[in-house]
């Protein structure tokens, strides 16, 4: 399931749209046709997360979405030696600017990648548990997450108590979000279509050259159709 990701930050959700994919979304036959595939790609959520803590319960501020809601939901700081509860505030915010600032360059979004860019603030992290730690998180969410989808932790969550990491209480909403597939359509606008365009380096908006998408195959490593 490939992830269209929008790098620039000087295009307004709304605008880009990929329209040559198939089945067009207003127009398919909602019997016979599987799910629509033209979209459009904006941003990905990142709320920057408080936290309180009361006699060791840590709980969120507010409700928060994006990267640093998930990350703070899903990871277990530590977690690869002795695990220490759940991130701190600061380091979700810390950490998801930084997995964001990775996707804005283009680069790749592996697990491997995104533990990499974890353990720079924290060390002995990782985003899932294929460590060891008790981390709940997922390449592929993440990847959905940073293609738009929108995760959601509610006001009042506790994601730490007593020294313990309490995760995996956030979800994901219903929302206008399209999953992508990896169709016939797809590589062909890679090929000689809109996404051809929009991954170039050439792809001018108000008069600006620079890509505007990134698209990641399921491991996070860049699509090749």
């Amino acid at each position: 399931m490939p992830y269209i990701c929008m790098m620039r930050t000087d295009i307004p959700d709304g605008t880009l749209q990929v329209l040559d994919l198939q089945p067009n979304t207003s127009q398919r036959n909602l019997i016979y046709d599987p799910p629509g595939q033209t979209k459009y790609v904006n941003h990905c959520d990142n709320d920057t997360v408080a936290t309180t803590n009361v006699g060791g319960v840590i709980t969120t501020n507010a409700a928060y979405t994006g990267v640093a809601a998930y990350l703070i939901d899903n990871i277990e700081s530590g977690g690869l030696a002795a695990g220490t509860g759940a991130l701190t505030a600061a380091n979700a915010n810390t950490i998801a600017l930084a997995l964001i600032a990775r996707m804005a360059a283009g680069n790749t979004m592996t697990l491997a990648a995104a533990n990499n860019i974890i353990q720079l603030t924290v060390i002995n992290t990782e985003l899932s548990s294929a460590g060891g730690s008790a981390s709940t998180g997922t390449i592929t969410e993440l990847l959905q997450i940073l293609a738009g989808d929108i995760y959601t932790v509610p006001a009042g969550t506790t994601v730490e108590a007593a020294g313990v990491a309490a995760l995996n209480n956030g979800s994901f909403g219903t929302t206008t979000y399209r999953s992508t597939y990896d169709t016939g359509s797809l590589k062909i606008s890679f090929s000689e279509g809109s996404l051809s365009e929009m991954v170039a380096a050439t792809f001018t908006y108000l008069g600006t050259a620079s890509a505007a998408v990134v698209v990641y195959d399921d491991t996070g490593a860049i699509y090749v159709p």
